[in-house]
């Protein structure tokens, strides 16, 4: 959760546009952008009533935009026949204007995010959820990217990023700590997934949930796009979801033996690491996110976990 390196302003923006843009888009460089948000990864502006404009604040980001850039149309390709839109890439823009790394312009998807809506709101959202993870989580080609914070077994993320658990424990008390400490141990003891990797999302927290009267509208943000385990994904049953919304949720798939119970374990236990994740990185580098964490934490406790 580290501090941006660059802050793209309106100006550095419209700079880009105008010097980048091909003619077929060249129009776009007339209307105003207007920032939409500051996430850890990127800067996004939206431009007009259709695009949006994404910049890496960071130079660990960069990868991340290329994967995004390269594989967004085609893991997101399924979502439309569910009526649910993606931030596909438009143009994708290269250094300049005294900006050292690529950029993209891509659609917009109007909505509002689902962090912004009552989890008593999200009831029509559960069903819509599982279907489009279901929709995305098809087997990958070998050249998909993988990612060491998602998709992987869990013991080969908890090698590569340690839970931080006196941080934790600092943040949320030694017991709630605890808890979560023993969601990932269940996790990690689950059964590994066994079957080819499949395309997964990445990141499907609420703020990269876009909603329309309550129906999912749209799911943004493709930088940790990769293949592997669709536990990490699921954990959205929990960052969203309270616990009759998951069990909706998990109807959905109930009988086909797709999604197993152990990776309802390690999708318990993806969502504890979120938790963990948010609550020891440093003060104010997660803004918006403290209803995510208790949201997350009230559900592993009120559920027993998996469950």
């Amino acid at each position: 959760m580290s501090a941006p390196e660059l802050r793209p302003t309106t100006t550095l923006v419209r700079r880009l546009l105008r010097e980048q843009l091909p003619a077929p888009l060249r129009a776009l460089a007339d209307l105003p952008p207007v920032p939409a948000t500051q996430g850890w990864d990127n800067a996004m502006f939206r431009l007009g009533p259709a695009h949006a404009v994404r910049l890496p604040v960071r130079q660990a980001a960069v990868p991340c935009l290329g994967h995004e850039r390269r594989w967004t149309a085609t893991v997101s390709a399924p979502l439309g026949d569910l009526g649910v839109e993606a931030p596909v890439p438009v143009f994708p823009g290269r250094p300049g204007a005294g900006y050292p790394w690529p950029w993209l312009l891509t659609r917009w998807v109007e909505g509002e995010a689902v962090a912004l809506l009552p989890v008593t709101g999200r009831d029509r959202l559960a069903t819509d959820l599982a279907r489009a993870l279901s929709a995305l989580h098809v087997p990958a080609p070998p050249e998909a990217p993988r990612n060491p914070y998602r998709g992987v077994p869990l013991a080969d993320r908890l090698r590569t990023v340690p839970a931080p658990w006196p941080a934790t424990a600092a943040a949320l008390g030694p017991g709630t700590a605890e808890r979560l400490r023993g969601v990932v141990e269940d996790g990690a003891r689950a059964a590994p997934w066994s079957r080819p990797p499949v395309w997964l999302h990445g990141d499907p927290h609420p703020w990269n949930l876009v909603h329309r009267a309550g129906r999912l509208a749209g799911l943004i943000d493709f930088g940790d796009v990769c293949a592997g385990d669709p536990a990490s994904d699921l954990a959205a049953a929990w960052l969203v979801l309270d616990a009759p919304q998951r069990a909706a949720f998990r109807a959905l798939d109930d009988g086909t033996g797709r999604y197993d119970a152990d990776v309802r374990r390690r999708a318990a236990a993806w969502a504890a690491l979120y938790a963990t994740a948010l609550t020891a990185g440093p003060a104010g580098a997660a803004p918006g996110f403290g209803a995510v964490v208790a949201h997350v934490v009230r559900g592993l406790g009120d559920t027993g976990g998996a469950r």
